[in-house]
């Protein structure tokens, strides 16, 4: 796993996307979907627009989880469950601190994951729509305070009321955006980093993971709620539908990142995450222990089968070193992988074109009407049902 992140830098923030979408589409309610492998073994959930882009991760994933069952000296077989969540584990801890594996890194990898997931074998790609996604229904390219209301309601419907997980815990789970990109869902042209020490070449061994994707709301954004930001975008020059980008830092943010960074306009609808979002801009230390505990409660979402630590092998692995014969077969795998995920990507975007086109086409904000918005917050409905209560944007 350490040689595919050291020769392609975005697997690691790829890897801890899958983990949480494989993860993330458990309902409690039900309960249905979760930690379950179907992201890797079922077809049809990567066919889901929640679950797009994936093959890159995917199909490095099975060259590894092969890779490791046919090596002679593996003494325990693996799930694809397992695997999911094992690259968010690597991954995250991989690129904390100082980035790449230290002696008490890989110590840590050994002995404190927990295997024995089973995989389900009754899919359902209906188990995507427990995910949350950057919402793109009514408030699509509306007036800032309604998308981020939106947002916010969507972080509360799917990783709060389905998913389990507490304020804190989902503030703290999207804290993972710190490495990585939104890589292909704007196109190609409009790829954009979050935060720059999560840039896929931040440093020789990758993204730094730590608390900076909080810390620039805090840093960066003047705007203390989400009134004065609706009013004054800064640091964002360009405003699209449902994110922003700030332009000469090519840096994009969702309109479901920006709900963390102000109090809640309706604390009916959605808590205010920014009260953890403060709290974790100003401790790292406190982000990552927030971070790793819900991380925990995510590998485990619909797992009912008993966990365990790995078990001591007879054989040491040749202490873990790879061949030169190994280190070639697995250089060509990554090569061949990553050649065919782009032929896929690129098919991909091209049938989305109208989507993508309308995705990255700028709104104007100076037309935007709010009913019942005013500088003290909402005043009665801004809308019923699917329509405004007044002009329309």
């Amino acid at each position: 796993m350490d040689f595919f992140a050291s020769k392609h830098h975005p697997l690691v923030s790829q890897w801890t996307r899958a983990a949480f979408h494989d993860a993330g589409s458990y309902n409690k309610n039900i309960p249905e979907g979760g930690a379950n492998g179907c992201l890797m073994n079922d077809k049809s959930m990567t066919e889901e627009e929640a679950n797009s882009f994936f093959e890159a991760p995917v199909s490095t994933l099975w060259i590894l989880k092969d890779f490791w069952h046919s090596h002679p000296d593996t003494c325990m077989k693996v799930s694809s469950a397992d695997i999911l969540q094992f690259g968010i584990f690597f991954s995250v801890i991989r690129q904390s601190g100082k980035p790449g594996l230290t002696k008490s890194k890989v110590e840590r990898l050994v002995k404190d994951f927990e295997w024995g997931r089973p995989d389900e074998t009754n899919c359902n790609s209906a188990w995507a729509e427990n995910l949350p996604e950057n919402p793109t229904g009514h408030a699509y390219g509306g007036p800032i305070a309604i998308r981020c209301l939106e947002a916010g309601k969507e972080i509360k419907e799917k990783l709060m009321d389905r998913n389990g997980f507490s304020t804190e815990e989902a503030v703290a789970l999207i804290g993972a955006h710190t490495i990585g990109m939104t890589r292909h869902v704007f196109g190609d042209k409009h790829a954009g980093i979050w935060i720059g020490s999560g840039d896929d070449d931040a440093t020789p061994k990758g993204p730094v993971f730590n608390n900076d994707f909080h810390a620039y709301f805090v840093d960066e954004v003047p705007a203390k709620d989400l009134h004065t930001f609706a009013a004054n975008h800064e640091p964002f020059s360009l405003i699209y539908p449902n994110w922003f980008r700030e332009d000469n830092e090519a840096e994009n943010f969702l309109d479901t990142d920006m709900v963390l960074a102000f109090p809640s306009v309706d604390e009916s609808a959605h808590p205010s995450y920014h009260t953890f979002t403060r709290k974790f801009a100003k401790s790292n230390s406190y982000f990552m222990e927030t971070f790793f505990s819900a991380m925990d409660k995510m590998s485990k979402l619909g797992v009912r089968a008993y966990l365990h630590k790995p078990r001591e092998c007879k054989s040491r692995c040749n202490g873990g070193e790879l061949t030169l014969s190994q280190r070639q077969y697995l250089h060509k795998a990554l090569n061949e992988a990553l050649l065919e995920a782009q032929e896929a990507i690129t098919i991909l975007q091209e049938n989305r074109y109208k989507d993508i086109k309308n995705l990255t086409t700028l709104v104007d904000t100076t037309t935007w009407y709010v009913p019942g918005w005013t500088a003290d917050g909402w005043v009665g409905d801004a809308w019923e049902g699917d329509t405004w209560n007044g002009d329309s944007f």
